[in-house]
């Protein structure tokens, strides 16, 4: 059961951020029919994408278990390459799966680009991260709703992005999804 769950989800991930996206635009659409649309235009993609999180997990995990013997001081650059690179798989990466048709390196290739050369966007992404990390850490009821806030908020940030940049056009607020 677990290894499913891992397996989809980068595809549950590219879902929830159409969902969002729809909140976001304020489209009216069904849930489960946005649902069922985003999860079968993506999923292979997204499971990709989610694929290669993988090992990056592992990796992270490997060098969170050197923590007692090395010490924070030794494992702190690693740890965060290996967040920022996780942060851009699924923050940038599996938005751009959600949002636009391109081949699976390209995607890749574009989320990672768009992530280091916006370090703005990504450092304020980082930091919220951290700050839902802790209120969950320290009010665990937290984690009902602190995940689902970073990802509208994201998912606004990332549409504002794409229309100011040209990557899309503005979507008229009266059209029907």
């Amino acid at each position: 059961m677990s290894v499913g769950l891992v397996v989809t989800a980068g595809a549950g991930t590219v879902v929830a951020y159409e969902v969002c996206r729809r909140y976001v635009l304020g489209k009216e659409a069904g849930l489960w029919a946005v649902a069922r649309k985003a999860w079968g235009q993506s999923w292979k993609q997204a499971t990709v994408v989610g694929l290669l999180a993988l090992p990056v997990a592992a990796l992270g995990v490997l060098t969170i278990s050197y923590l007692p013997t090395l010490g924070l001081a030794e494992v702190l650059v690693p740890l965060l390459v290996i967040g920022l690179f996780l942060l851009l798989l699924v923050f940038w990466c599996l938005p751009l799966v959600a949002r636009f048709t391109n081949p699976t390196w390209r995607q890749v290739r574009n989320g990672l680009t768009l992530g280091l050369t916006t370090p703005s966007l990504t450092f304020l992404l980082g930091i919220a991260l951290v700050l839902g990390g802790l209120a969950v850490w320290h009010f665990m009821p937290a984690v009902f709703v602190v995940p689902g806030g970073i990802l509208v908020w994201w998912c606004y940030l990332l549409e504002r992005f794409f229309v100011a940049r040209g990557y899309v056009r503005p979507e008229p607020a009266d059209a029907d999804a």
